[in-house]
């Protein structure tokens, strides 16, 4: 027996007006004039706080139910289509069949409210999700971006496991991540750096991150209180930029 009776039919074109619109939020201008970024997969959709402005889902007919039941209530309106629409418009090889559409969220730029990450030029954004997801599990609520790669760019969120829904992301001019590294216990993560688990942190903190390619930049690296590095064996010179920063949240909630 049904427990939610059908509201439209299947929507079976891609030429739809919902299935594009969903479709174009893969592009960052898209999203921006919309107001909107793509959601998808049944665990993250599941960890969306219902404080989070859903526009619209989009189901398979296998998983039209599951949405139905998740978002009952909320007035989030459940589109169904086709296993072949949800292809054309998933980020994934393998789609779940959920997908949402989701506001991006009205903020203006603020001062941390505790342990805060800056990155400055990170431009994968599989690291750039894992950091987010890491800094939401380490209490780091507060992230600020310097000429990175989009927050909400699908495989960011992908990568977020809900992380995004979590942090607090704000996009930062230069000129905005000087003031914060100044105005806060700052410690940029460089190889020329002390040990980080030889020399305590103060907490709170703001820890900087760079890109693998070029790291932190000069203005920020001198302008920061300390710097410090994670300790390496056999030669290895680096870390990926996700697991370094991920480490180093640790170390500044465990070693201060």
């Amino acid at each position: 027996m049904r427990l939610f009776s059908k509201v439209m039919d299947v929507i079976t074109s891609t030429r739809n007006g919902t299935v594009k619109l969903f479709r174009s939020l893969s592009d960052k201008k898209f999203r921006k004039s919309e107001g909107l970024f793509p959601v998808e997969g049944g665990n993250i959709l599941k960890d969306i706080p219902s404080s989070a402005d859903v526009r619209f889902v989009l189901a398979t007919p296998e998983r039209e139910e599951e949405a139905r039941a998740r978002f009952a209530g909320s007035g989030t309106q459940v589109f169904v289509v086709s296993d072949d629409v949800m292809k054309s418009v998933s980020d994934t090889v393998t789609p779940y069949g959920l997908a949402a559409a989701v506001g991006l969220p009205k903020k203006g730029f603020s001062a941390p409210q505790g342990n805060a990450l800056l990155l400055d030029g990170v431009s994968d954004p599989g690291n750039l999700g894992t950091l987010l997801r890491t800094a939401a599990a380490t209490g780091f609520g507060d992230v600020y971006l310097l000429g990175c790669t989009d927050a909400y760019a699908p495989k960011a969120v992908r990568a977020s496991m809900g992380g995004i829904f979590r942090a607090r992301v704000f996009e930062a001019s230069e000129e905005e991540a000087l003031s914060l590294v100044r105005a806060t216990n700052s410690y940029a993560l460089d190889m020329a750096g002390e040990d980080i688990f030889s020399v305590p942190l103060s907490n709170p903190c703001l820890l900087v991150a760079g890109s693998e390619a070029h790291g932190v930049r000069e203005s920020l690296l001198s302008a920061c209180a300390g710097v410090r590095a994670l300790p390496m064996t056999d030669g290895m010179e680096s870390l990926n930029v996700a697991v370094a920063a991920s480490v180093a949240m640790y170390a500044a909630i465990h070693f201060h």
